[in-house]
């Protein structure tokens, strides 16, 4: 963290190479996590992009509260949001429109892929708050210590919408069809 006061102190002064440090050392991992929100590359390394801007334009306006790391992070993910929200169409394969071919694992991968849209599905209509915790801490590997930190709320609210966020997955994907995106599950929400 000392290094990033450093880089930060560096940039003020007017030394971008010093921005560019800290760009290389949070690139790789930020992207990963966007990447896993967002399950597009253009949109990961869009955000990505977004992100180093804005934490490069507000570097004047950053007050130390949080690590550098936690305040990218949380530039980051606001932007991933917003870009969820913007969503309406959801990518389907349809087994009458592909042609098996030779390939004797074709209907193995179209099965793998199937799944992996229903979970981005079943992600997809849970609230913002459930759906990033659940990606911090299963995908991510975050404590609940961290992801309270970046979604600026309690470690028990963190759990209570990891709890939660399970519990709706569970429910969405025992049920035969998957509402719509953005429609979040009827009954209560418990997003904290």
């Amino acid at each position: 963290m000392d290094e990033d006061l450093e880089l930060i102190t560096r940039t003020r002064a007017g030394e971008r190479e010093a921005f560019d440090e800290l760009v290389r050392k949070y690139q790789k991992q930020l992207y990963a996590m966007l990447f896993r929100m967002l399950s597009n590359h253009e949109d990961a390394s869009d955000i990505l992009q977004k992100a180093f801007i804005k934490a490069f334009t507000g570097l004047d306006r950053f007050e130390f509260r949080s690590s550098f790391r936690t305040w990218l992070y949380q530039i980051a993910i606001n932007l991933a949001k917003n870009v969820y929200r913007d969503r309406s169409r959801v990518e389907r394969v349809s087994l009458d429109d592909v042609v098996l071919g030779r390939d004797p694992r074709i209907v193995e991968k179209l099965i793998h892929k199937e799944n992996r849209q229903l979970l981005r599905r079943a992600l997809a209509n849970l609230p913002d708050k459930q759906r990033i915790t659940l990606i911090l801490r299963v995908q991510e590997g975050r404590k609940f210590d961290e992801i309270a930190e970046l979604m600026n709320c309690s470690t028990g609210t963190a759990k209570t919408n990891y709890h939660f966020a399970v519990k709706k997955m569970k429910k969405i994907l025992r049920e035969d069809e998957l509402p719509p995106i953005g429609n979040p599950v009827p009954g209560e929400d418990g997003e904290v």
